[in-house]
């Protein structure tokens, strides 16, 4: 879908609620930088948060439920955003669609997770009649990249013309390629700490003969396990080079951006990471896996480096590549600092996502007229 510049309605102003979950995640991180962003055309969004973080969420759910169909039947809310991870995720927005449903209230589907294909084929019948239902309900469904164009199509049976291609944005963060000599280049991995983000390759990494010898950092920041991986460098005898701070704020993850050269994400699945997307705003030289949207954004060897999953060798020669040569970590870093201002920054999302918003609600008024 390619999106046009937004034309403001000359009608009242229409009311989307936003769904988003409790927390420090990455949809989070998304939309509070969307709000930030100035409204363009005349709409009114308003979050609304779905869950909590904490272990009593579960119980917390019913309240929710009901104050959100007071919101919806109580106010003027023209358009639901849902937005969609999977499993725990899937089963809550199903009961928050089927209240839009018992409203009349339309709704449109944001799907993030990028684990839901496996999600949704290891699901049983039930599951995914649940699925099925909700994505075919829904006046729209927003994917981030064509991956996922692909999967909903096929697999959930979404019509093309209720399927938009919206790519997730994020804030830029300022960065300087010039650095003194002689310079160990930092390599940052940020995300949970664990097997579906690749760690565990990526410490046998660090660990490689191909990076023996070589002037470098690396600090993975994050959630998670961290005690097996922290045994483990310190076994490989990295332990004065590798740093793991645990879980970080929005504030330190651009600190340490900042501060970084090589942005490394060797998951096993992905949507569309926005610390990769992060990475690609700092002017970091990337390196990740071919996953779910990523090889949509990264083009191997121009604005930056894919290499197979579960492959640590590969991951060590592409870490080895970079850190040798500033020229290759600066060319790639442009490229994708380039990439970034033109198709990634939160300054333009809003724009492409009222735009969204617009034609779908354009087109339930044509579908009401006939």
């Amino acid at each position: 879908m390619i999106f046009e510049t937004i034309k403001v309605r000359e009608h009242k102003v229409s009311h989307i609620l936003i769904l988003i979950p409790g927390g420090q995640g990455g949809i989070n991180r998304l939309f509070t930088s969307l709000f930030a962003v100035s409204p363009l055309g005349n709409l009114k969004l308003t979050p609304f948060y779905s869950r909590s973080d904490g272990n009593l969420d579960f119980f917390k759910l019913p309240i929710r439920l009901f104050i959100f169909l007071r919101y919806i039947v109580s106010r003027q809310v023209s358009l639901v955003h849902i937005n969609l991870s999977s499993r725990g995720s899937t089963y809550r927005k199903y009961l928050f669609a089927l209240f839009c449903r018992l409203a009349r209230k339309p709704y449109l589907i944001h799907l993030h997770s990028g684990g839901f294909v496996d999600f949704h084929e290891k699901s049983g019948w039930l599951v995914k009649r649940i699925i099925a239902s909700m994505f075919y309900h829904a006046a729209r469904v927003i994917v981030l990249g064509e991956y996922w164009r692909n999967f909903v199509s096929v697999s959930l049976n979404v019509p093309d013309d209720r399927i938009s291609v919206l790519h997730n944005a994020v804030k830029k963060v300022e960065f300087s390629f010039e650095s003194e000599e002689p310079y160990a280049p930092v390599i940052l991995f940020l995300g949970r700490v664990g097997h579906g983000k690749g760690v565990p390759e990526l410490v046998n990494a660090l660990g490689n003969e191909a990076l023996r010898g070589l002037n470098w950092r690396a600090v993975l920041a994050g959630d998670g396990d961290i005690e097996p991986y922290l045994q483990a460098i310190d076994r490989q005898g990295l332990s004065g080079r590798v740093d793991f701070p645990g879980w970080v704020d929005s504030t330190e993850v651009e600190a340490l951006l900042s501060q970084a050269d090589i942005l490394v994400l060797p998951s096993h699945a992905e949507n569309l990471p926005l610390s990769m997307l992060e990475g690609m705003g700092a002017g970091l030289a990337v390196i990740a896996t071919p996953v779910g949207a990523i090889p949509e954004v990264i083009r191997d060897g121009e604005n930056g480096l894919l290499v197979p999953v579960g492959d640590s060798a590969a991951l060590a020669s592409a870490l080895a590549r970079v850190v040798k040569s500033s020229d290759l970590r600066e060319r790639l870093g442009m490229k994708a600092r380039e990439d970034f201002d033109k198709s990634y920054d939160i300054s333009t999302y809003r724009a492409k996502l009222e735009s969204v918003y617009i034609s779908v609600l354009d087109q339930i008024h044509s579908e009401s007229s006939t």
